[in-house]
C-alpha cells in the first residue's frame, strides 16, 4: 500500500519590496490597479491547490508577531504593505479560511562574510570571476519583469532552466577566494544552513494529510526542492498546474 504523504506546493516569488539580496527585480508599482488585479488572479489560481497550511519566508521567532498581524488583517484593522507575505500570503490564507500562517525562515549568524562583502572582495581581487557572475549570470537570472504579469513573473521565477542557472551561479560564488581564503564558501555555508533549517521547519509543521503551500523567494527553490525530494517525506506538486 502506498504511503500517504503531505503534499507541498512550492511557490518561488520575487521580493516585492527592497531587500539586500544579490538578485534584485526593480519591479514597478505593485499597488497599481493593474498589478492588484493580477495578484487577485494569482490568488484565485493558487486557491485551487486548497492549501490548509501556508508557510512563509519569515523568521520562525516572529510566528506570534505575523499571526497577530494576520488576525488584524482578518479584522480589517491592518494596513497591508508591499511585500509578498501580505500581498499573496495573507490574502490566500484568508481565502482558504486558515486560522494561522507559518513562519519557517532562519536568519541568524550570517557567517563571517555577507554576500555584499564577498562580491566586493571578488570585484577587487578576482575581477574576471566577478564579471562572470554579474554580467553572465545575474542579467539572465533577474531579467526585466516590468512587461510581465504577476503570473508571468512567477512562471519565470520558477522556470527550471532559470533555477538551474541560479544554482550554477552559486557554485561560482564558491570559487571566490584564493589560497586559504574561502570567502565565497563562508557565505554559502550559511546559505545552505539556512535552507536546511527552512526544510526542517517545514517537516515539523507537516502532518500526513496536509496540503502545504510554501511562499518563498525563488532563490531558495532549487535547494528546498532538492531537500524535500531527497527526504522522501513529501509529494511535491507541479506549480505549472496552478499559475
Amino acid at each position: 500500500m502506498k504511503e500517504s504523504k503531505p503534499k507541498i506546493l512550492i511557490v518561488g516569488t520575487f521580493h516585492m519590496g527592497s531587500t539586500p539580496d544579490l538578485i534584485q527585480t526593480g519591479l514597478d508599482n505593485i499597488l497599481s490597479p493593474q498589478r492588484q488585479a493580477e495578484i487577485a488572479e494569482v490568488i484565485v489560481n493558487l486557491k485551487r491547490f486548497e492549501p490548509n497550511k501556508i508557510a512563509v519566508e519569515v523568521e520562525k521567532e516572529r510566528q506570534a508577531e505575523i499571526n497577530k498581524s494576520y488576525q488584524d488583517y482578518l479584522n480589517n484593522s491592518f494596513q497591508v504593505k508591499v511585500n509578498e507575505l501580505h500581498q499573496i500570503g495573507f490574502r490566500l490564507n484568508a481565502e482558504m479560511k486558515n486560522s494561522e500562517i507559518f513562519a519557517v525562515d532562519w536568519m541568524r549568524d550570517v557567517g563571517q562574510k555577507g554576500i555584499g562583502e564577498v562580491m566586493e572582495w571578488a570585484k577587487a581581487n578576482q575581477p574576471e570571476l566577478f564579471k562572470r557572475i554579474t554580467e553572465t549570470y545575474l542579467p539572465n537570472i533577474a531579467p526585466d519583469f516590468n512587461n510581465q504579469s504577476i503570473s508571468g513573473i512567477l512562471k519565470m521565477c520558477n522556470d527550471r532552466t532559470r533555477l538551474n542557472l541560479e544554482q550554477e551561479m552559486y557554485m561560482n560564488v564558491a570559487r571566490i577566494g584564493e589560497g586559504l581564503n574561502y570567502m565565497g564558501i563562508e557565505w554559502l555555508r550559511w546559505w545552505y544552513q539556512r535552507n536546511l533549517i527552512i526544510f526542517s521547519n517545514i517537516t515539523r509543521l507537516a502532518n500526513t494529510n496536509d496540503r502545504i503551500l510554501l511562499l518563498i523567494g525563488s532563490a531558495h527553490v532549487y535547494l528546498i526542492t532538492q531537500f524535500l525530494s531527497e527526504s522522501g517525506l513529501f509529494e511535491i506538486e507541479d506549480l505549472n498546474k496552478y499559475i
